[in-house]
This record gives C-alpha cells, sequence and structure tokens, in this order.
C-alpha cells in the first residue's frame, strides 16, 4: 500500500509548526531527550546523528555535554529553525529512509519520536544500522499505545467513535511500534543487539481552556484527519475530548499522562 498522500501531508504539516514546537509539541517530546542519550551513553567526542531532528532540541542537548552532533528532518522549516537556535551544529534535510551518509560514519544516532511517523520503520532501522560505527548505539523514542495512554485513549477513542475513517487517506499504523516486544524484535532482525527498553513516564501539560484547538497544532496526524470529518462529527469528537480532559484539570491547568519509552541496541563488533 502506498503512503505517498499521507507524507506529503506529514511534511506540510510539520513545515508549518516549525515556529511553535518549541511551545507546544516540544513540552512533551523533550522529556525523552535524557533517556535518549542515556541509551547511546552519550559523552564528550563521540560524533551523533539525530534523525528527525525537528528544532534540534536532542542534538543541542548532545552538543551540551561535548558530543559532535548534527542533525536531519525532511522538513525544511525544521531544518531552518534548528541552524537559527543551534548555529554551531550541522543541520540538513535529509530522508530517514535514505541517510544521505555513508556506511559507519556515526558513534551513535538518535531518534525521538520519529518512528510514530515513518511509512516503513523497518527500512528506516536498516539505516540506521547501517550508517553506525561496529559497536555503535542507537535509540528511539516512541510512544505508549492507546491503552496505555490516558491522551491517547481518549482523543483517539472519541475520533474512532464519530469519525469517518475511509474519508482519510492511508497512513501506516502510528502505534504499531508501541508493543516493545515488536521494537526489540525489529531491532534484533537488523542486526543490534544488546537491546534495552527504558520507561518514560511524559505528561502533556497545557491550559485546560481550548484544549483541542492546541492538540490540533501539537500534532500533524490528528489534523489529517480532522480535516476529512464532517461538521456534525468534528463536533462532537471535539465535546467528547473536551468534557474527558476535565478528569485531569487542577487550577485551570492539565497535566495528562501520555507515556512513552525508549528503545535502544548495540551494533556488533
Amino acid at each position: 500500500m502506498s503512503f505517498e498522500e499521507f507524507r506529503t501531508q506529514e511534511l506540510e504539516g510539520w513545515d508549518e509548526r516549525a515556529e511553535s514546537y518549541e511551545c507546544l509539541t516540544a513540552r512533551v517530546t523533550t522529556q525523552a531527550i535524557p533517556a535518549l542519550l542515556a541509551s547511546i551513553r552519550a559523552r564528550v567526542g563521540i560524533k551523533v546523528l539525530d534523525i528527525c531532528t525537528g528544532p534540534g532540541f536532542a542534538a543541542g542537548a548532545a552538543d551540551a555535554i561535548g558530543a559532535i552532533a548534527e542533525g536531519i528532518d525532511f522538513a525544511p522549516s525544521m531544518i531552518a529553525t534548528a541552524k537559527k537556535r543551534f548555529p554551531r551544529l550541522n543541520f540538513r534535510v535529509g530522508d530517514a529512509l535514505a541517510l544521505d551518509a555513508p556506511d559507519a560514519s556515526y558513534d551513535a544516532a538518535i531518534c525521538n519520536f520519529g518512528v510514530f511517523h515513518f511509512t516503513d520503520p523497518r527500512i528506516a532501522l536498516g539505516e540506521a544500522f547501517r550508517v553506525l560505527k561496529p559497536g555503535g548505539r542507537y535509540a528511539f523514542s516512541q510512544w505508549a499505545s492507546p491503552k496505555e495512554s490516558a491522551l491517547f485513549e481518549r482523543v483517539f477513542g472519541a475520533i474512532l467513535k464519530h469519525a469517518d475513517m475511509s474519508r482519510i487517506p492511508p497512513s501506516p499504523d502510528a502505534f504499531a511500534f508501541s508493543d516493545t516486544e515488536k521494537c526489540r524484535q525489529a531491532l534484533s532482525t537488523v542486526g543490534f543487539r544488546e537491546i534495552e527498553v527504558t520507561p518514560v513516564p511524559s505528561i502533556y501539560h497545557g491550559s485546560a481552556d481550548g484544549f483541542w484547538d492546541e492538540f490540533l497544532r501539537f500534532s500533524v496526524r490528528t489534523p489529517i484527519m480532522m480535516r476529512q470529518q464532517t461538521i456534525e462529527a468534528a463536533a462532537a469528537i471535539e465535546a467528547e475530548i473536551t468534557a474527558a480532559m476535565a478528569e485531569f484539570e487542577q487550577g485551570g491547568m492539565l497535566a495528562i499522562p501520555m507515556p512513552s519509552f525508549v528503545v535502544s541496541g548495540v551494533m556488533p563488533g
């Protein structure tokens, strides 16, 4: 099945969110960065590739502890934003499914929530493996499944209840790699060894007023689905999600569990 339309819409969506990423999406995605860097044993002098770097936060964190970090992303606006934020680092537009680097180029590679968006995660894992030096480490973060995530359970539960999913362009299963055993198997199949899983208790913090509007700017996949729905269906989804989020409100603010985890492996040698 072709996911080209989905990939095009994802690229357009993330390209539009480069400037707003810091004050929305990064509030949650950056919570996994310490676990990513710990999993690759980040330290002074190692060469690290940050795949799906976005505005460059993970690469910047690796640089802050002395690693030689660079990043790629398929969205040009994200790369432009990363270059402004971390001007001395090397950022470039690139495709995680076809990395523009020779074999054995890096001591480590990281990918912060990119697997959630890949049209073929196994190809991306193979590319990460290819560019690592023998003994190199790779780590990626991924969201827990809706059954384990208060936020995703309520958001996607309402969407699946009211939306006409036949209107949505074909897309890969966002939570296919939310099964840690599947992640272990995929890394092992590619060739990684010493596979580890580290839980990350991520929490979405935000204002209770206008949560749904904010979440539509927080993500890309959800707006892609919502744009295809009738006015009536969209209103029903928003009403159900808004009501469900009241459970997590305190003093006008929300703190909603949306746990994630980091999976890592070592290239033999």
